[in-house]
């Protein structure tokens, strides 16, 4: 799931605006919703009545990362791995075994495995 934070530009750190008008920051991103942006949040403080007094929005930018929950993608990467896994064994029972008596049979566990293959690197490339 994609959120947004506020954090400061030249440190990188995460940026917490608390409620006396001070300005934090923290290991933890405070989550804000994929709408937010920094003249958002300006127009929102100063509706609220919450003083921003110390607070250089000059200094502040919104990114955009990505909240998983941990093991997912683990799992996920694990999953993708099988048809490279299983195409590298057909391949190696095929160059290992040139006499194969069945090789229609094992040739189209190897295109198959090819195909699945192709569907799984692309989905690791664009995972990271």
């Amino acid at each position: 799931m994609k959120v947004k934070t506020l954090r400061f530009k030249d440190t990188k750190e995460f940026v917490h605006i608390l409620e006396n008008g001070m300005v934090g920051t923290c290991e933890i991103p405070d989550v804000l919703p994929l709408t937010a942006s920094v003249d958002l949040l300006k127009k929102y403080y100063e509706v609220s009545g919450q003083k921003t007094d110390n607070v250089d929005f000059e200094n502040l930018e919104i990114i955009e990362f990505d909240f998983i929950e941990s093991g997912v993608v683990g799992a996920d990467i694990r999953n993708k791995l099988s048809s490279p896994k299983n195409l590298v064994a057909l391949l190696t029972e095929y160059f290992d075994n040139p006499e194969v008596p069945d090789f229609q049979k094992l040739e189209r566990h190897i295109r198959k495995e090819m195909n699945q293959t192709k569907v799984s690197v692309e989905y690791l490339a664009k995972l990271l």
